[in-house]
């Protein structure tokens, strides 16, 4: 297994892990991959003889100095997204992705990172946990019916 830069060869192989073994709310198109363009280098797949198992992908936030400040930080990024299919989870995959991003995110000045991880990803919150990542928030939300 090996872990390296994103290609557009991958394409098809990135949609189809998203698609089916993401957590989000509708499917994943090209579209939503742009954000990367604006740092490639924090595109990155694993794979495994020829074959892409998982990719994670980062990127820089933009954030107001006086949040920088109250942070203790002076650049932040975020990990968007981390998918490895399921026959090839619990062999290391997902730390690795992780760890190389974050090295990624690093040397590219990052001083704080943040992700977003959804209720059901239960296995990619232990991850992130044993990789030292903290509650910081929680999303809620409600839906309302006619009668609110």
């Amino acid at each position: 297994m090996r872990i390296r830069k994103y290609e557009m060869t991958d394409l098809a192989s990135v949609l189809r892990i998203a698609n089916e073994h993401a957590y989000f709310d509708g499917p994943t198109a090209e579209e939503d991959l742009r954000i990367t363009e604006g740092f490639p280098e924090g595109f990155i797949v694993a794979e495994e003889r020829g074959r892409v198992v998982g990719f994670a992908y980062g990127y820089f936030r933009d954030v107001p100095d006086a949040v920088l400040d109250t942070w203790g930080v002076t650049k932040v990024a975020t990990i968007e997204l981390v998918v490895v299919m399921p026959e090839y989870r619990n062999r290391g995959i997902g730390t690795e992705l992780m760890e190389s991003l974050m090295l990624i995110l690093k040397g590219g000045g990052a001083d704080l990172i943040g992700l977003h991880c959804p209720i059901q990803a239960t296995e990619a919150k232990r991850l992130y946990e044993r990789l030292g990542f903290e509650v910081s928030a929680f999303h809620m939300r409600r839906r309302l019916d006619s009668s609110h």
